[in-house]
């Protein structure tokens, strides 16, 4: 499909007015794109793989690399010099620049307020999980410089309508200039079994941080095997995930659950898709999240979810419709929700098939595509 470029209602920076008419526009997803780097990187992979018949080109900019923090530093100077040559060059370029909070705020900042000066159009997507509590703990001079940085974006992108209210209430975003597209994730690749065999179970996909609420589900399952359970369950739990597994592993030994659970440790695509597509349930019991892809790929496969009432989640989710939501720390009822869906495997298969119809009417490839090519367009892109 032929893309223009052209002017739209959007205020954009005076370079934009001399960008000639009727080519192709280029977009750079400056993201974290190393195997164990979130999310983040994942969408952008995802955009970039499924986006191509929108009629952009899409350019994967890496923005920190997979080693320690202090590297990054070289990832940002080869990010900031592509901006550079993708403004001398002249070609019709957006940079669509992935936040998160903590550094992830200075590295894409610096890059953002560069590419502003430059006079190119930029995009804040912000799929930040604790962006509120960042903020609040910056000292004021700090704060001032996040909220002047972020005000800089001719668009910012907001999973959820908290975002937006944050970007245009705090930090005094222009509301024409904030948006909200929910994440999306592709059809999944492989078919998940009629009757998942083994017993129940359970899977935890993510990378293994503290804010994931691990802690909370293996005490929860522990309350599984309490001798005050009114049933005898069989029951299984797979953790896979970027991290040091070694408190985790003593804390299931000591609460005599260990023969019960595995931690897989960091797994491909391929092998992610495989151990979901043979669970019953996949539990995320996070005290922070944005909108996880995980739980979207887990209704893609009618998988039924059991999260925390964080984020975008419900936003997106119903309890007891399409999804079980807890209380954030909530033990008890983290365990009630897994012994529920254990107990009533026709209560079960109705929360998985209708989350199957809620990823189906709202989070394929082709709505999210759909959602950021019109942001694209806010830009004074025509694409296809």
């Amino acid at each position: 499909m032929a893309s223009e470029y052209r002017l739209s209602e959007l205020p954009l920076p005076s370079a934009a007015s001399r960008v000639p008419e009727h080519v192709s526009v280029r977009v750079l997803l400056i993201a974290p794109y190393a195997p164990r780097g979130g999310g983040m990187g994942r969408i952008m992979a995802y955009l970039g793989e499924h986006g191509t018949a929108s009629g952009a080109t899409f350019e994967m900019v890496e923005s920190r690399g997979g080693g320690p923090a202090i590297a990054s530093a070289w990832f940002v100077l080869r990010a900031a010099v592509r901006i550079i040559r993708a403004r001398v060059d002249c070609f019709p370029t957006i940079v669509h620049l992935n936040f998160g909070e903590g550094a992830s705020v200075a590295r894409k900042g610096f890059l953002l307020v560069l590419a502003a000066f430059l006079g190119m159009p930029t995009i804040l997507h912000l799929h930040a999980a604790d962006i509120f509590g960042f903020y609040a703990r910056l000292p004021p001079l700090k704060q001032a410089l996040l909220r002047a940085v972020f005000r800089r974006a001719t668009l910012c992108i907001a999973l959820g309508a908290m975002w937006r209210d944050w970007l245009v209430d705090e930090v005094a975003v222009q509301p024409s200039r904030v948006t909200v597209i929910r994440n999306g994730v592709p059809q999944p690749q492989v078919e998940r079994p009629s009757v998942p065999r083994g017993g129940f179970n359970l899977v935890f996909l993510g990378n293994l941080l503290a804010r994931k609420g691990l802690n909370d589900l293996l005490h929860a399952l522990a309350l599984l095997q309490s001798r005050n359970s009114p049933i005898a369950l069989d029951w299984q739990f797979c953790a896979a995930g970027g991290g040091d597994t070694s408190a985790l592993r003593h804390l299931a030994d000591e609460l005599g659950i260990a023969a019960h659970v595995r931690f897989l440790g960091w797994l491909d695509r391929d092998a992610t898709s495989e151990l979901l597509a043979r669970a019953n349930a996949l539990a995320l019991p996070s005290y922070h999240e944005a909108l996880p892809l995980v739980l979207l790929e887990a209704a893609s496969l009618g998988i039924p979810v059991i999260a925390t009432r964080v984020g975008a989640i419900p936003e997106v989710f119903t309890d007891g419709h399409d999804a079980l939501l807890v209380t954030p720390g909530d033990q008890l009822g983290i365990a009630t929700a897994i012994r529920r869906l254990i107990g009533d495997p026709a209560f079960a298969a109705r929360i998985g098939a209708n989350g199957r119809r809620l990823y189906e009417q709202n989070f394929t490839m082709d709505s999210f595509v759909a959602g950021i090519t019109g942001a694209y367009q806010r830009l004074g892109c025509a694409i296809g």
